[in-house]
């Protein structure tokens, strides 16, 4: 048979067996059906009119492809978010987790292509005479001199399929771990802006009762006064000094509060421990409405929902996997080479090796090996499945428990403002009430404790109220692109060989 005939028939051989791999064992992937609500039943009436007309939206709503943390208007906490999407020890560990999956991805794609090697050898060794007729005297057997030189090749023919599940199942593996890098950005940005937010709002009540103890301790000093010239009695100055105990022993309590806050932003930000920035305090933050957006948009949304998607297309694709097993596998080999007695001849000489060859296999009893992978893939199909199901459901739930809260917290809020004006009026009074004989000084204690309180609560308040617009962010997966963007650019040291970043210092 000559070269050209033998080449002809291997390529049909070749075209014909990727036509037959044309079909790929195992269940095709279809997103299963899942109970979407029409509209969020506490949204507001303004909020639906935003879901239904969405080129009206405000220009003060943040658009899911904003960086959606700017919305709160502090410079100080868009530096501190950046620190944290280009330092964060997570993130980067995510990001190196893509780029893992990427190159087993490519590893895997490689089964469908032709594999070629090269070898080469040369030996020299002598041979023995023992067990050979002799039919002269001969002398030794000389020293011989073998060289080889060759080009292997090898191709699995992907017949029913199984080479191409498992290229399936690492492309979704793929992009479930880039899902999963903007679900860490995301979520180490909304941790950033809730350390923030929590750290202002310490900072406030630590000014409130530093500024109450210093009015506790200038009335202490009037009323000691009164005491040594006899216009006060020791009830009134005791209960005074309760007070001013009282205010001190609020202070290490919020003081150790703030020291651990701060070392929690900077450990999100990759730093040792030591202080943070400020910016503006908790009432001077913006609160930006976004828009609460349509309940399937969370589909493709939410970081989340679709790393648990394509979990469930990996696992959808290993049922496959498993079930090509069943099926004969089909492998060509070739070889091309030289072979002399004499290096300098390798390529000179009449030794031309070739070889073209199939081989083919299958199992015939295997004692339930190859059905208990399938069993296994399935039941591997269906956790993904639940899962997927509680990533969609709890998106809603999210969403819909953010809108209450910010609704609700915004009427909180009103309310305690209200309440702390209130006190202030009934402290005042009180005062000059006992200023002019009509009340004890018990009334005013009652009053300054109960407008302290108050204020303390106030500024809770505004924490809640800011932190339910986060939540609804976050529940939104509002902002993850630009995150996604910024990590990206923050981390070329891990993607490149270019050398670290310098983003800025927390």
């Amino acid at each position: 048979m000559s070269c050209s005939t033998l080449r002809r028939r291997l390529w049909l051989s070749l075209a014909s067996a990727g036509m037959l791999s044309a079909c790929a064992v195992g269940p095709d992937y279809q997103r299963p059906a899942v109970a979407i609500p029409d509209d969020y039943r506490s949204a507001t009436p303004q909020q639906r009119s935003v879901q239904a007309t969405p080129a009206t939206q405000s220009t003060d709503a943040a658009l899911p492809e904003d960086a959606w943390w700017k919305g709160f208007n502090d410079p100080v906490l868009d530096d501190l978010v950046a620190a944290g999407l280009a330092n964060n020890r997570d993130l980067q560990s995510a990001i190196a987790n893509v780029i893992k999956t990427r190159g087993q991805l490519e590893t895997t794609r490689a089964q469908f292509f032709p594999q070629l090697g090269a070898s080469a050898g040369s030996a020299r060794g002598q041979g023995s005479s023992i067990g050979q007729t002799i039919v002269a005297p001969t002398p030794t057997v000389p020293l011989s001199t073998t060289s080889t030189m060759q080009l292997p090749a090898s191709w699995q023919i992907d017949l029913f399929g199984g080479i191409r599940r498992q290229v399936e199942a690492a492309s979704a593996t793929e992009a479930a771990a880039i899902a999963n890098r903007r679900a860490v950005a995301l979520s180490v940005a909304g941790q950033m802006t809730d350390s923030y937010i929590l750290l202002r709002a310490l900072d406030q009540q630590l000014v409130l009762t530093r500024q109450t103890l210093e009015n506790y301790r200038t009335t202490l000093r009037v009323f000691e006064l009164r005491l040594k010239y006899g216009t006060a009695n020791m009830v009134q100055v005791s209960q005074i000094q309760s007070q001013v105990d009282q205010a001190e022993a609020s202070i290490p309590p919020l003081v150790k509060a703030i020291a651990e806050q701060e070392n929690s932003i900077r450990f999100l930000a990759g730093r040792n421990p030591g202080n943070v920035p400020r910016g503006k305090s908790i009432e001077q933050l913006s609160l930006p409405v976004p828009p609460a957006g349509l309940p399937s948009e969370l589909l493709a949304r939410r970081p989340d929902v679709m790393r648990a998607e394509q979990q469930l297309i990996a696992a959808n694709a290993q049922i496959g996997v498993a079930k090509a097993q069943y099926f004969p596998s089909i492998s060509l080999t070739g070889a091309l080479g030289t072979a002399s007695n004499n290096l300098i001849s390798l390529f000179s000489g009449p030794g031309k090796i070739w070889s073209v060859g199939a081989a083919a296999t299958m199992p015939i009893f295997t004692a339930g090996a190859i059905a208990g992978q399938v069993t296994s893939a399935e039941a591997g199909q269906q956790m993904a499945l639940a899962q997927y199901q509680k990533a969609v459901e709890a998106s809603f739930r999210d969403v819909d428990n953010a809108l209450v809260a910010t609704s609700e917290n915004r009427k909180l809020v009103s309310a305690r403002q209200q309440q702390v004006g209130t006190l202030k009026t009934y402290a005042n009074l009180s005062s000059m009430q006992f200023n002019y004989g009509y009340a004890d000084y018990l009334t005013v204690l009652n009053a300054e404790d109960s407008l302290f309180k108050a204020q303390l609560q106030l500024v809770d308040a505004q924490r809640q109220e800011a932190n339910a617009i986060l939540s609804l962010y976050m529940a939104l997966g509002g902002g993850w692109e630009a995150a996604d963007r910024d990590t990206l650019a923050a981390n070329q040291a891990i993607t490149k060989a270019d050398g670290p970043s310098q983003p800025k210092q927390p």
